[in-house]
């Protein structure tokens, strides 16, 4: 056995020392130090945030214009369709039974045929009394008549008596002028015939005054009565009109575009019932963007293109309101397209202007007529575009008008950029 003593384990044991202490000027150093980094740190990221950088750009990625200048004809595109110039709609003249249904969609009809047949026993009942109320007006209009004319004979025929009574006095006392000349006849029964003489001179003028305001008040009467005889036939006139046009009609000639109203259904007054449409008369109806639609104007010419030939015409109307971002166009046709059709489609072009010398470029991507964008313009020499505001003025189909900001034989990006809106510049490789 080893009887070598063994060491002691506390004698063994590392001996704790007391804290290492760091002069002050150390340590106020590595903090400056730390600080600074931050501070650098924070000012290339706060650089980053500020400051616009230039973007990366494959050259075959993007589309590039050239500014040129020379004539500029200003168009607007469009696309639409074809739609009956001519159509009408039939509405219910008075509520109603569907008695009967004459013609189905798609049925062509010439002018008044007969599309459906209303009943209302209303309508009918006051066509037949207005009719009842009307010859009872003329037959009360011809008794009148006829009993003034029987008063009117009657004072005539007292007026010729009265002559026949006035010339025999007047015969009488003629004759008797001369006896009592001779003192026959006395002096006082001529003076007496005179007197009667006179009398029956003014009962005669009496008589003739009375038949002249007879006739007078007569016709204002007779004038009264025929108004309101007009009038009664006027208004039976409208009632049969009325039930009349329970039985609807086509309004023009043409193809049945729609019928909403089935066999047995009632209908109100007013209720749109049929809709004829002359497929013979076509115009276009075309959508266009509500920044374009600023500068279309009716009267503006324009080409429809159904895909066949192209057709002259001219705008005719432009829709107030703006819907889904378009607004609807209607142009007229200045020729029928061979073998055109309702609701074909078709591309149209509308002359807004034609200016003979104008700066105008390919028209870049999110940029509108008349308004000031932001586009990337490329230096001369260089394959760096830089970011430049421009206004732009009149657009047409695929080239737009600038009226500041470019100088001809400048390049752009036509290209969307807007994912480099924080970017001052593109460089291309």
């Amino acid at each position: 056995m080893n009887d070598a003593p063994r060491p002691d384990l506390f004698e063994t044991m590392d001996v704790r020392r007391g804290p290492v202490h760091t002069p002050w000027w150390k340590r106020r150093l590595s903090w400056a130090i730390a600080a600074g980094i931050a501070l650098v740190v924070l000012a290339v990221w706060a650089w980053r945030l500020t400051t616009p950088g230039v973007a990366q750009v494959a050259r075959a990625e993007v589309w590039l214009g050239t500014v040129t200048r020379g004539p500029f004809v200003v168009q607007v595109q469009a696309a639409g369709k074809l739609v009956p110039a001519e159509s009408r709609w039939v509405a219910a003249p008075a509520s109603g039974i569907v008695e009967a249904r004459y013609v189905e969609p798609g049925q062509t009809v010439a002018l008044g045929a007969p599309l459906l047949k209303l009943s209302n026993p209303q309508v009918a009942n006051a066509a037949q009394g207005a009719l009842a109320d009307y010859a009872a007006a003329r037959a009360d209009l011809l008794a009148k008549q006829q009993s003034q004319e029987s008063t009117v004979l009657a004072q005539r025929s007292s007026i010729e008596a009265m002559k026949v009574n006035v010339e025999s006095a007047a015969m009488h006392l003629k004759a008797d002028a001369t006896l009592a000349a001779q003192g026959i006849v006395p002096k006082f029964t001529y003076d007496d015939e005179q007197l009667k003489f006179k009398l029956l001179q003014q009962q005669l003028a009496f008589e003739k005054e009375r038949l002249a305001r007879l006739q007078s008040g007569n016709a204002s009467l007779m004038a009264a009565e025929r108004e309101r005889v007009r009038q009664d036939k006027a208004l039976a006139d409208l009632k049969q009109q009325e039930l009349a046009g329970l039985t609807v009609r086509a309004p023009v000639a043409g193809q049945v575009e729609q019928l909403d109203a089935e066999t047995g259904e009632e209908v109100a007054q007013g209720k749109n019932l049929a809709r004829v449409t002359n497929p013979a008369a076509l115009m276009a109806q075309v959508q266009v963007s509500q920044y374009d639609a600023a500068s279309v104007q009716p009267g503006l010419p324009a080409l429809i293109d159904p895909r066949q030939e192209k057709i002259p015409g001219r705008v005719l109307r432009v829709d107030p309101k703006v819907k889904d971002g378009l607004v609807t166009v209607d142009v007229r046709l200045l020729k029928q397209p061979p073998g055109g059709r309702v609701d074909q489609s078709v591309d149209a072009a509308i002359r807004i202007a034609q200016l003979p010398d104008a700066l105008s470029v390919p028209r870049p991507a999110n940029v509108h007529a008349n308004s000031t964008a932001a586009v990337f313009v490329l230096a001369p020499g260089s394959n760096r575009a830089m970011r430049q505001s421009v206004r732009f003025g009149l657009g047409s189909v695929d080239r737009i008008q600038v009226l500041s900001g470019l100088a001809p034989g400048e390049q752009l990006i036509l290209s969307d950029t807007s994912a480099y809106a924080g970017d001052h510049a593109i460089e291309l490789h």
